[in-house]
């Protein structure tokens, strides 16, 4: 319960932003407040921000009270600085507008706009954004741009503070600065002048001063994020201009980016890669110095215990294993606009690098999936060590820089800090064109004695960095707070001295992400510490870097998976602890909505985690340790009694449809709204696309006709349930429709027997009834494998999520398609497609996804119409079985954006999952139903010879 000046300011912010997204309690503070660092903070309020006022009204409530304010993006940063144990303040979902200028030399990005979503806007045009961080699938722009992320190709020529045209800034007291517009430049000149008048006196006094000017001219030849960018006193003369490029790598701590104008660079569509071997770091470091002068993209060194630790994984290349143990490796790439400007350039970087000393043959090539298992072993790093930590440690990123000419000597040094401290497993790694070294360990912060060796490893290496080597602390990861006490060590007395003059002209109280970059305590950086106590193996290695995120189709509703992951973890500390502190039900209860109710358990977390971790299946898990007795004797006579189930609910859809007709969807849609409401949300929800009840399924008695192909068709369940809707336009049940398709193309259909009866069980391993969604799967796989010979016949079946859960739990006997794949592969060639002149709209399931076939279901529907959308950041639909009943507002919250994705021509949408398109349905605006109608209805029977 909040007090004193946290409640009076929560208070008034009640008057200017709704509450639900003023955020006070237990499970969501902590979970929102974690971030990608090895630090912790509990915030006392969390507030999602959706325009420029609120952000001020935060801002004048918390000033007033002297509370501090954190800004926080993605929170993929590493270095603790998007986190508060004050006022957090989020990213909510209206922060992402975008615009391209015409010949798409600039685009201009609100914060929110995540670092791929802005490079696929820009993918048309053959341009990309400068900053290429290995977090682009999930940071924001605001944090890309606070921290000066670069990455592997953007060096320190094209990462935001180079590329920046313009930007909107709210300051700390309030105040809105756009420096593209001379109106709002000059009002701020006159209202701020004790500011700009600052920042010019300490402009025009760096310039004099020769040997500073030359030192921070020096600092940013090399990748530098450590402390202010004090380049901008000697780039630019303007104070706007200055305070511009201040905001760039300053974490948050001297106002809020609410917009950001990039010049964009090229994006060359040829590309060609080399893994190149070397006997030593020394050698491959040479290297670097001759690749610096050829026309390269990125170069990417890796030590042997680098390689060492990707080497076993599937697809890296077998020779990995062999190599001695001082061997290092350099991934080199370089990119052309056409072929022969590639093929020019590798032939002079192979002839530039002629005569040094290398353990295989050097060879590029430009293949996409040869060079592309390539850059599997560099991005596999990182999640390699991750991987392998051991339970309750931490893995550790820190990244630094080098003068080039002296990276070899210094990765040695590295490489001796680590084995002199007790690293043996460090791998070491980084963008060599720029001396930036990563180097990645595991730490065990729960003991003290742990701690202080941390600390003193730490202390040995800022010294080698800075003493020795004149190098960088942070190359690319933003100061933070494991960095900000050592500022001063790195740019001395007189330079840190700018830095606190700077943080006082904008920020006098220090209010604003206290404790980042400018740190009083030299022992900030061992403080704070973030536990990740042992909670189940399917999770334990999490190291909560966040990159699952954007993936999540509750994520703007309740919880993402790692949130999930940082609450299952503290239920399992407390539990371990025997915690009894009066939250401790809350805690649950909000956990039971938020984690486990709300999650679509669609595995594609894992596809977008560096270690593969699927937290539905976490999910899944708990329901079934917490199912009942009495559920699980319910899911046992439902399994039991499928036929009936089915049946069941043929009629009441039906009868439900009848009423429908009769009454109308507004009175329908009310009663159902009425009747939810009455039972506390425990009734499902109607809604106007709910379906009438499936045809009866007509299966053929007779033996089967020689010569002909044969398939099986397996319905399943749902589609067995579920006819079609009103206002979808069609008439017949899927499964009629399906049957025709397979008997246009020349196959006899076959069912299996019991077809009824049957089910891949995963309507009851969802919720958490394992036992009996194996019993189910069990009768199925005896079922397919009697009705296709033994596998002899394919299986056809018609819902993705059904056909995915079989393939991960029948027999591998059995040749199982869905819809997508058969048509293209075993019956496209029997069919001539007359496309429409239609436009479509599609959507890949989670399972589609996964599988791998949005390709596909794509060249599918272009053969059916002449233009195809796929709407913008929709991936799982968030119906998750039957949820888009139970829980609609996750449904709602994961197609949020989709009806303003679909173009006004566009009339229709297609998917392979029956339950998906009814929610697809509701908040598209069009129907959706399944690619085998737009098929069916393209498509004739070729003539035979």
């Amino acid at each position: 319960m909040l007090s004193g000046a946290y409640a009076e300011c929560l208070a008034a912010l009640r008057d200017v932003i709704p509450a639900e997204r003023l955020i006070v309690d237990p499970l969501r503070t902590l979970t929102y407040g974690t971030d990608a660092s090895f630090y912790r903070l509990v915030p006392r309020i969390v507030v999602k921000v959706e325009s420029e006022r609120e952000v001020i009204a935060v801002l004048g409530e918390a000033r007033r009270r002297k509370l501090p304010v954190t800004f926080r993006a993605a929170g993929t940063s590493l270095s603790g600085q998007a986190i508060s144990d004050s006022i957090l303040v989020m990213l909510g979902n209206s922060w992402n507008g975008r615009s391209i200028a015409p010949d798409a030399s600039r685009v201009t990005l609100q914060p929110g706009v995540i670092g791929a979503q802005a490079n696929a806007g820009l993918a048309p045009f053959g341009k990309k954004i400068g900053p290429d961080p290995a977090s682009i699938n999930a940071a924001m722009i605001g944090g890309i741009a606070s921290n000066n992320a670069s990455g592997m190709c953007c060096g320190t020529a094209q990462n935001s503070y180079q590329t920046l045209v313009s930007m909107k800034v709210i300051l700390p007291d309030g105040a809105v600065l756009d420096t593209a517009d001379p109106v709002s430049r000059e009002r701020f000149v006159e209202s701020h002048h004790s500011l700009v008048q600052g920042l010019l006196a300490m402009s025009l006094r760096v310039k004099g001063d020769r040997a500073l000017a030359e030192r921070i001219r020096a600092k940013y030849k090399m990748k530098n994020t450590t402390g202010y960018s004090l380049n901008a006193l000697v780039d630019f003369d303007d104070p706007v201009d200055i305070l511009g490029h201040l905001m760039i790598g300053s974490e948050g701590t001297l106002g809020f980016i609410s917009e950001i104008t990039y010049r964009t660079v090229d994006e060359l569509p040829h590309k060609a890669s080399s893994l190149m071997l070397f006997p030593h770091v020394a050698a491959a470091c040479k290297a670097v110095v001759v690749l610096k002068r050829c026309r390269v993209d990125a170069v990417e060194l890796m030590d042997r215990a680098a390689l060492r630790s990707v080497e076993e994984k599937a697809g890296m290349p077998a020779y990995l294993a062999a190599l001695e143990a001082g061997v290092a490796a350099l991934l080199v790439e370089t990119r052309a606009g056409d072929k022969s400007g590639l093929d020019g350039q590798v032939g002079r970087i192979l002839r530039a690098l002629h005569g040094l000393a290398t353990v295989r043959p050097i060879e590029f090539t430009a293949d996409p999936a040869e060079y592309g298992n390539l850059w599997d072993i560099r991005k596999g790093l990182f999640p390699s060590v991750g991987a392998m930590r051991r339970t309750g440690t931490t893995v550790i990123i820190e990244d630094v820089a080098f003068p080039v000419d002296r990276l070899a000597e210094a990765t040695l040094d590295l490489q001796g800090l680590l084995a002199k401290h007790g690293y043996p497993d460090a791998i070491i790694f980084g963008h060599a064109l720029e001396g930036n070294l990563h180097f990645v360990f595991t730490q065990d912060f729960n003991a003290p004695a742990e701690i202080a060796r941390y600390g003193g490893f730490i202390e040995e290496v800022t010294t080698m960095v800075v003493s020795k080597y004149g190098g960088s602390l942070k190359a690319e990861h933003g100061t933070g707070r494991n960095m900000a006490p050592f500022v001063l060590k790195e740019w001395g007395a007189e330079a840190f001295a700018l830095m606190k003059e700077i943080k006082e002209l904008f920020d006098p109280e220090y209010l604003i992400n206290p404790g980042v970059i400018l740190n009083a305590d030299p022992r900030a950086h061992l403080k704070n510490l973030k536990p990740l106590p042992a909670a189940d193996p399917i999770v334990d290695k999490c190291i909560e870097c966040g990159f699952c995120e954007p993936r999540c189709p509750s994520r703007s509703l309740t919880l993402t998976p790692r949130h999930r992951i940082v609450a299952y973890r503290e239920l399992a500390a407390r539990r371990a602890r025997g915690h009894k502190a009066p939250n401790r039900d809350e805690f649950k209860a909000l956990f039971d909505y938020q984690a486990l109710e709300t999650c679509a358990t669609d595995g594609l977390c894992a596809t977008s985690c560096p270690v593969d971790i699927d937290t539905g299946k976490l999910v899944k898990l708990i329901r079934s340790v917490e199912a009942t007795p009495a559920m699980r004797r319910a899911a046992s006579l439902l399994a039991s009694h499928f036929g009936g189930l089915t049946a069941g609910m043929r009629l009441m859809l039906n009868v439900v449809d009848r009423v429908h007709a009769i009454i109308g969807s507004n009175a329908l849609g009310w009663l159902a709204r009425t009747a939810r409401k009455a039972s506390g949300s425990r009734l499902p929800l109607w809604n106007a696309w709910m379906p009438r009840g499936a045809d009866a399924i007509r299966q053929r008695r007779e033996p089967p006709s020689a010569g002909r192909d044969r398939v099986v068709y397996f319905p399943s369940c749902i589609n067995r349930t579920m006819g079609t809707s009103r206002g979808d336009g069609e008439t017949e049940s899927l499964t009629t429709v399906t049957v025709g398709l397979l008997e246009k193309a020349g196959f006899e259909v076959l069912f299996p027997d019991n077809l009824q009866s049957l089910c891949c069980g995963m309507a009851f391993d969802s919720k958490g009834f394992k036992e009996q969604g194996a019993i189910k799967a069990k009768e199925l796989e005896l079922a397919l494998l009697t009705a296709s010979k033994g596998g002899e016949i394919p299986v056809y079946v018609d819902m993705s999520p059904c056909l995915m859960r079989m393939k991960e739990t029948l027999s591998p006997a059995l040749k199982l398609y869905e819809p997508i794949e058969f048509i293209l592969d075993c019956i496209g060639d029997r069919l001539e497609f007359s496309p429409s002149a239609e436009t479509v709209a599609i959507h890949s399931t989670c399972s589609s996804i996964k599988m791998g076939l949005s390709g596909k279901l794509a060249a599918l529907a272009g053969k059916c119409a002449s233009r195809v959308i796929v709407p913008e950041a929709v991936e799982c639909c968030g119906w998750a079985g039957d949820r888009g009943f139970t829980f609609p507002e996750l449904n709602a919250s994961a197609l949020r954006t989709l009806a303003q994705a679909i173009p006004g021509d566009c009339r229709a949408g297609y998917s392979t999952s029956r339950t998906c398109e009814i929610g697809l349905s509701v908040h598209g605006g069009i129907p959706y139903k399944s690619i085998v109608y737009l098929v069916d209805r393209s498509t004739r029977a070729k003539p035979k010879p």
